[in-house]
C-alpha cells in the first residue's frame, strides 16, 4: 500500500482520484466518499468520527471530509 503514492487532506474541499485507503492523522468526520462502501449515506448521516490512526480499506474515487486531517492512499 502507498507505492503509488497519497494524498494528505487537511480541508474540506472534495478530491478526486483512483484510491484504496483512507488512514486519519487526526481524529476526523467523513462528509462525502463514493466507491465501494455499502450504507456510505448513513456512515455520512451518523458523522461516525474516526480516530487518529484509524485505516478504511476499499477503493474510491471521491472523498471529503467535515473536519480533520487523512492520507488517501492512491491505488
Amino acid at each position: 500500500m502507498g507505492s503509488n503514492g497519497s494524498v494528505y487532506v487537511n480541508g474540506t474541499s472534495v478530491t478526486t482520484g483512483s484510491f484504496i485507503a483512507i488512514q486519519f492523522t487526526e481524529d476526523s468526520v467523513i462528509a462525502a466518499i463514493s466507491g465501494q462502501l455499502d450504507n456510505s449515506a448513513g456512515l455520512i448521516a451518523d458523522a461516525i468520527t474516526f480516530n487518529k490512526g484509524d485505516c478504511l480499506y476499499l477503493p474510491f474515487e471521491s472523498f471529503q471530509l467535515t473536519s480533520g486531517a487523512c492520507l488517501l492512499y492512491k491505488a
